[in-house]
């Protein structure tokens, strides 16, 4: 009998091939063929990044990829002055000048709604978007005003894409496979662990018509095991609800859980595993810092996660584990740390993506049984390395998968898938 075809990460995500798409960061050196495509099926660039920097762009369309462009609309709620609206985003189609969006204080007019859905959509797809979002925004309530006004975007964006035909290839590229459009849900983690709050979304998003799946980022999680359960609990309810694949995004290291459970796609990379609402405003870079002022962690497999403090102090630590552990990405001396921001840049795409793919691959129960013997290894070595514990959301997530399973199989009078 002939050997199965080699695993191929879907272009989209798609509820019977779990995948993760690559959030590569900003001018990080990594290309497309370092990307593990039985994995990696598309990437995901913030807009602004991609007009800067658009190289990663087109290679992923001209092998292939999917492409996904956040427009990170919620930059609109910022300050003016504040450096996150200025620059490459203030040059965006959808940047509201002299504005300052505050969705939840009242509800959004419709001529302001339905140019604003329209030029968001319009700046993604112009950049090279195969996936879409609809505008996203951080909410400082929940099924409220604010809630009101992103389903009205969610709404009008899929009216738009529809009756432009956008799900149709780029004309620039006319033998691509077609586009489609993902509703954005940015959920604070304070909310996510509110079981009401997350039934209720699931209702509300789960009635949207014209959309193809959901792009869920998370906010201010602080990555406890109820929050995490909560993110499971939305996007494994959304994937049941309605068929339609979710992403999940800034929950860390364990979106490899929520991977493991079932989610059709995670997606993580360089300074894209959490998300801050209002972003912090960094200083020169220091020791240990990339240029845009932010840290580069090095991640290792054995603990699932990042190791240790930055600089210095974090040395003993990452040395140990990788003379304990060896590394085979080949980025670095399999027995020590990569040094250097494109060796760690490397190193950890390639970490990252060997995990997703461990657990990403196997059929949803094995894979869950497989990252808790992975826990309870890496739980063993932090202890060691006198590292912090391991997050709770690495179980959390499990077990809320596994009652949704069995309510749903309650429900359809069978046993739990």
């Amino acid at each position: 009998m002939a050997d199965p075809a080699p695993r191929r990460a879907p272009r989209h995500p798609d509820l019977q091939t779990r995948a993760l798409i690559a959030w590569p960061g900003y001018h990080s050196g990594l290309t497309i063929e370092q990307l593990d495509r039985r994995v990696i099926g598309a990437i995901a660039k913030p807009l602004l990044q991609a007009a800067q920097d658009p190289r990663l762009v087109t290679a992923a369309l001209k092998g292939g990829m999917g492409v996904v462009l956040p427009g990170q609309a919620w930059r609109n709620q910022l300050e003016l002055d504040h450096p996150g609206r200025t620059g490459a985003f203030a040059h965006l189609r959808h940047h509201r000048p002299g504005l300052r969006l505050k969705p939840d204080e009242r509800p959004l007019g419709a001529s302001f709604a339905e140019t604003y859905a329209a030029d968001h959509l319009t700046a993604e797809l112009g950049a090279g978007a195969t996936i879409a979002t609809t505008p996203g925004h951080v909410l400082e309530r929940e099924l409220s005003t604010g809630r009101e006004n992103e389903l009205l975007l969610a709404r009008l964006s899929a009216q738009e894409f529809m009756a432009a035909r956008a799900f149709a290839p780029a004309p620039s590229r006319p033998a691509a496979e077609r586009r489609e459009l993902y509703a954005t849900i940015i959920l604070q983690g304070e909310y996510a662990k509110d079981l009401q709050i997350v039934a209720a979304l699931v209702r509300l998003y789960a009635a949207l018509e014209d959309v193809s799946g959901y792009w869920i980022r998370a906010a201010n999680c602080n990555r406890s095991g109820v929050q995490l359960a909560g993110y499971a609990r939305l996007s494994l309810g959304l994937e049941e609800a309605t068929t339609r694949p979710a992403v999940v995004s800034g929950v860390g290291a364990e979106h490899l859980a929520l991977l493991a459970s079932g989610v059709a796609a995670t997606c993580a990379g360089l300074h894209g595993m959490s998300f801050a609402f209002p972003p912090a405003i960094f200083p020169e870079p220091e020791d240990g810092e990339d240029e845009d002022g932010l840290g580069i962690y090095i991640y290792h497999r054995a603990v699932l996660g990042f190791v240790g403090q930055l600089g210095k102090k974090g040395e003993p630590a990452r040395r140990a584990i990788f003379a304990t552990v060896p590394c085979p990405c080949g980025h670095h001396p399999a027995n020590q740390p990569p040094e250097g921001r494109r060796a760690i840049v490397a190193h950890n795409s390639w970490a990252i993506s060997a995990d997703a793919l461990e657990l990403a691959a196997p059929a949803v129960k094995a894979a869950e049984q497989r990252l808790s013997e992975r826990a309870r290894q890496a739980r063993r070595h932090r202890k060691l390395l006198k590292l912090t514990t391991l997050k709770p959301g690495f179980a959390s997530v499990g077990v809320a998968a596994r009652e949704l399973r069995e309510q749903h199989a309650g429900e359809a009078g069978g046993q739990p898938r």
